[in-house]
């Protein structure tokens, strides 16, 4: 009898790279990636045809044991909680407990969001911390020491011992641009947590994980030993088995789900129920279209990310920590997707090129953008770009080096996970690598020299500038 193999099979057998070179077709079975970026497994859930259609995990839970990731293996989720907490304050808003539009400290009665001039020329409201416009501080929140008493909610927003992160507090107008902000998310949870007079990991299991059947979800930090057995452990960017083997996040709302991929895969199948207006556990048609609304300018609509228009639009987030990698999309309009869990600080670009295999196996329209074209820099105009930029906004790291190696210009950003990398000039005079979707423009001077770099993610955010301040 001839094996009929599946779809699922054929994509993990054809991981994509992340940005296609045109006269180039390259792809690679999936335990060479594994190997390529030390890390050990993935689990993948696959939304075709508006539900979960497939799911499988590949390669092990631990990299020092032989136990393989099963479908239903769990792994931290980082910031794919967001989305989560999102649901839930969509949720009161649905039902009129709250207003979408009106300040957060109309509601919150045990701790206030500090006054000052930018929050008196305009108030946060939930609006605001939804979708990263709130002007609040604190990126994200790391794991936190084994063995250590973890910080109370209130002790991370007033950034009070043990908290390792400072007070949140508004530093600019909000409303304006976006600035990730897991501070704002853990205002949510307290709002959300007063509302109900629950706390924030029996909320999600009441009205999200028990409703859809996600019985291997939770946000109980840390990690309840009821799971172990059944969640993969953490590895660094070597590959090497985390200290903890499992990540502590006290701050549940911004980064403390654990969770499985077709779990996971349920939640956003449901909530493209709700956004279709179909029977759901979750909330209205109504609060649904206004939580999958792009709040402009951005990618980030109330919760969610959303990429592409029309047929391509899609909606998703990505989750990132010391030991675990994981991405999730699904297409609005033809409801297909995937949920990409690894257990690796180097699954960042493990789960792009997965998701690129998946969309070729199971045929998405409107998803991949045309291959790019290479527009040769000749080693005699290196000198143009090769040098060391100061980073003055955006992410969180001094600066980027350029330099020229083996005829190749590559590089660097000090204090990111990513390795240094060849970089390519495409066709639109834009520099981009092999393992992530953003595109640098350069700035140059009268004489021709590179002097500054303009970073931007999918769907055209920027995401880093840079000044150059060195040469080669």
């Amino acid at each position: 009898m001839v094996r009929v193999v599946s779809r699922l099979e054929e994509a993990v057998a054809h991981v994509l790279p992340v940005n296609p070179v045109a006269g180039q077709e390259v792809s690679w079975p999936i335990a060479d990636r594994l190997r390529e970026y030390n890390c050990p497994g993935v689990a993948i859930a696959v939304i075709d045809g508006g539900e979960v259609a497939d799911a499988g995990g590949f390669g092990l839970k631990d990299a020092g044991r032989g136990e393989a990731v099963a479908a239903d293996t769990m792994f931290a989720g980082a910031s794919i909680s967001k989305p989560l907490a999102a649901v839930l304050a969509m949720q009161l808003v649905d039902q009129g407990r709250i207003g979408l539009d009106q300040p957060v400290n109309d509601y919150l009665t045990s701790w206030k969001l500090p006054d000052n001039a930018f929050t008196k020329e305009v108030p946060v409201t939930l609006r605001h911390l939804l979708c990263h416009k709130g002007g609040t501080t604190v990126h994200g929140f790391g794991a936190f020491p084994a063995g250590q008493t973890p910080p109370s909610n209130m002790d991370t927003l007033l950034g009070r011992p043990p908290s390792l992160t400072p007070a949140v507090v508004v530093d600019k107008v909000p409303g304006g641009s976006v600035r990730y902000s897991g501070g704002g998310t853990q205002i949510v949870q307290l709002l959300l947590e007063e509302q109900t007079g629950l706390e924030f990991a029996d909320l999600a299991e009441q009205r999200i994980f028990s409703p859809l059947g996600m019985t291997r979800s939770t946000f109980r930090q840390p990690l309840p030993e009821a799971f172990h057995g059944h969640t993969a452990s953490g590895h660094d960017k070597s590959g090497g088995l985390i200290k903890t083997r499992f990540t502590h996040t006290p701050q549940q709302a911004a980064g403390g789900v654990y969770t499985t991929a077709p779990d996971y895969a349920r939640f956003m199948v449901e909530m493209r129920n709700a956004w279709l207006g179909k029977p759901n556990a979750l909330m209205s048609q109504a609060a649904a279209r206004t939580m999958l609304t792009r709040q402009d300018p951005g990618q980030f609509a109330l919760g969610w990310e959303l990429f592409g228009e029309g047929p391509g639009a899609r909606f998703g987030h990505g989750g990132s920590n010391e030991g675990f990698q994981c991405n999730t999309t699904c297409l609005l309009e033809q409801g297909k997707g995937a949920v990409v869990l690894t257990n690796s600080l180097m699954g960042i670009i493990l789960y792009s090129e997965i998701i690129n295999g998946v969309a070729r196996a199971y045929q998405w329209s409107s998803f991949f953008k045309d291959p790019k074209i290479i527009q040769i820099v000749p080693p005699e105009e290196h000198h143009r770009y090769v040098g060391r930029y100061r980073i003055v906004s955006g992410i969180s790291a001094p600066h980027i080096d350029i330099w020229s190696e083996d005829g190749q210009l590559h590089s660097f950003i000090e204090g990111l996970i990513l390795p240094p990398r060849p970089i390519y000039m495409g066709q639109n005079g834009r520099f981009f690598t092999q393992q992530t979707a953003s595109e640098s423009a350069v700035t140059y001077d009268a004489s021709g020299q590179a002097v500054e770099l303009t970073a931007w993610a999918e769907g055209g955010v920027e995401i880093l500038r840079a000044i150059r301040e060195t040469s080669s």
